[in-house]
């Protein structure tokens, strides 16, 4: 699974990047490690408005859920959800259904066993550029977003970088988008996205300990945001 992410680039590239602006763009901050075990918040693009990034706490919830995120995480992690999970889990599958998002990032971190020491990796575009994750969300009941990433087994390349798990974000291409988003696409559709990502090139960047301990307190935390 994925627990940390980042999303580097300035509000200004990610708007000329995706061609759409942010809702709140005074709120938006790069951060090149966001730690979902953090409560922390996430950019993303809804089906609820297609045309405008705006933010979730990173962590699904049930809709119209009442109690504390934290409460929540520590009982069921929600972070990465699977798509049997959103198959079999009736509060998940009518998330998948009716509330899909695409969720912005310049990379994920991965972690790979070997020799007896774990090594962590950054799996990036070759062009450096932010691209889309999988994810879908739901309302929480005082109005905040609430996102997971969707998983699925990991490809050849991020095998070869991530063993901890075998599951991986999906990446969603720009020419995907409309269908991933749109109300009228089919499960057969939604699950060919899934199982067959056409992402871009990537590239593997090993990490050292002292960055992840560098960036530990770098996340912003939900309850500074006002919206």
């Amino acid at each position: 699974m994925i627990y940390k992410l980042s999303n580097e680039t300035s509000k200004g590239g990610i708007e000329k990047e995706f061609g759409i602006p942010f809702r709140y763009p005074n709120l938006y901050t790069p951060s090149p490690l966001i730690n979902g075990f953090h409560e922390t918040n996430i950019s993303v693009v809804t089906m609820e408005d297609k045309n405008e990034i705006t933010f979730a706490i990173w962590g699904l919830m049930p809709q119209d859920f009442k109690e504390d995120w934290h409460i929540f995480q520590e009982n069921a992690n929600t972070l990465n959800v699977k798509m049997e999970e959103l198959e079999s889990v009736s509060w998940m599958r009518d998330s998948f259904k009716q509330r899909r998002c695409l969720i912005i990032v310049t990379g994920f971190y991965t972690h790979l066993l070997e020799n007896g020491n774990t090594c962590s990796y950054y799996i990036y575009q070759k062009s450096e550029k932010p691209f889309y994750l999988a994810g879908t969300y739901n309302i929480l009941n005082d109005g905040f977003l609430c996102a997971a990433l969707i998983v699925d087994r990991t490809d050849p390349f991020i095998s070869n970088y991530h063993n901890i798990s075998n599951f991986a974000p999906v990446i969603v291409p720009k020419e995907k988008t409309s269908a991933w988003l749109s109300e009228d696409s089919d499960a057969e559709s939604l699950n060919e996205i899934v199982k067959n990502p056409n992402s871009a090139p990537l590239k593997a960047k090993r990490m050292s300990n002292e960055f992840f301990l560098k960036n530990l307190t770098s996340n912003v935390q939900v309850d500074s945001f006002f919206f």
